[in-house]
């Protein structure tokens, strides 16, 4: 990705914020917070002399929150009242961390701060528009939709024609689709480029892609004129995107111990109320980060394609109609 394409694409709103494109050489993150004292403990994090020359592009708060934080079993929610719930819980939320984000970053090296859209608020663009309308005021400086089907992706495209910044995230997509690894075949590889061209003449600015195979995101990730800033959630690694962390994953393990989740987490659950905060989280983000930038994390996924199809997806330009 070149740095006319991010000025292009994103009209200049978040270009300033891409940290990758003012340095070739550096990694571009995003990193997924949820309340104050979380920011302080990243700010901490990135105070460090090594982190100095921020790597973060973009602080996301997240529908994640209902499953860290909350203990829910997945971002899904199960009728008007719960959807309405979700919406003013994350509002809220993201009040929360535009204070932080502003108290505790200088304005010049501040990261933009992402506002996912939950369950429900996608119905139909007017609640999309209302949803947005809502993030906004509360100070998100752009808001991301999950895209699994044409209504969605007409969601996005009615949000990101008013001027709000409008992320895209495609592959497994949590409020919808079954969890499960996207592109590890050729057909589904090529549906994800064409979803990934339909976000971007939609009027998306960028694209989040989860548990899609690593050549399909190195694939969407190379420097090209026509294509998006892209951010991967467990979908390995790629020269040239963004990478998504989650700060309450750096620190707190998993229920289930997985190979793919951060190395740095060293309590449990049920230790948060008493250990988690500020220094714990400055400390495991600044080694989560360190790791990610040394390319050490995240690792690569198994993957079910062959030799051939992962050199057919390499020499394919996803951003270009065959």
């Amino acid at each position: 990705m070149s740095a006319d394409s991010a000025t292009l694409l994103t009209g200049g709103t978040l270009a300033p914020y891409l940290r990758r494109y003012s340095s070739p050489a550096q990694l571009g993150l995003k990193i997924n917070v949820y309340r104050d004292y979380e920011v302080e403990g990243l700010a901490r994090a990135l105070c460090t002399p090594d982190l100095a020359d921020s790597p973060v592009e973009c602080v996301m708060v997240g529908d994640s929150y209902f499953m860290t934080h909350l203990g829910r079993p997945g971002t899904a929610m199960t009728g008007p009242a719960e959807e309405e719930w979700a919406l003013a819980t994350l509002v809220g939320l993201v009040g929360e961390v535009r204070g932080a984000m502003d108290k505790e970053f200088p304005e010049d090296r501040r990261p933009f701060l992402l506002s996912d859209l939950p369950d429900g608020t996608t119905r139909n663009a007017h609640r999309a528009l209302a949803a947005a309308d809502r993030f906004t005021a509360a100070g998100a400086d752009a808001v991301k939709i999950e895209v699994s089907c044409e209504d969605d992706l007409r969601c996005a495209e009615a949000v990101a024609a008013t001027g709000t910044p409008t992320l895209v995230h495609l592959g497994y997509t949590p409020q919808r689709s079954t969890l499960g690894r996207h592109g590890d075949d050729l057909e589904t590889a090529f549906e994800l480029f064409a979803w990934a061209r339909r976000a971007r003449d939609a009027g998306a600015c960028g694209l989040i892609v989860e548990m899609v195979s690593e050549p399909v995101n190195q694939a969407l990730s190379r420097p090209d004129g026509k294509g998006l800033p892209i951010y991967s959630v467990f979908s390995g690694r790629a020269r040239w995107g963004g990478q998504s962390l989650n700060l309450w994953d750096a620190v707190v393990r998993p229920a289930r111990a997985s190979r793919y989740f951060p190395p740095t987490a060293v309590i449990d659950a049920a230790d948060v109320a008493t250990a988690y905060g500020p220094e714990l989280i400055a400390d495991r983000m600044r080694e989560l980060i360190r790791l990610t930038l040394a390319g050490w994390f995240p690792l690569s996924p198994r993957t079910t394609l062959g030799h051939r199809d992962t050199a057919r997806i390499a020499d394919t330009d996803p951003w270009s109609r065959s």
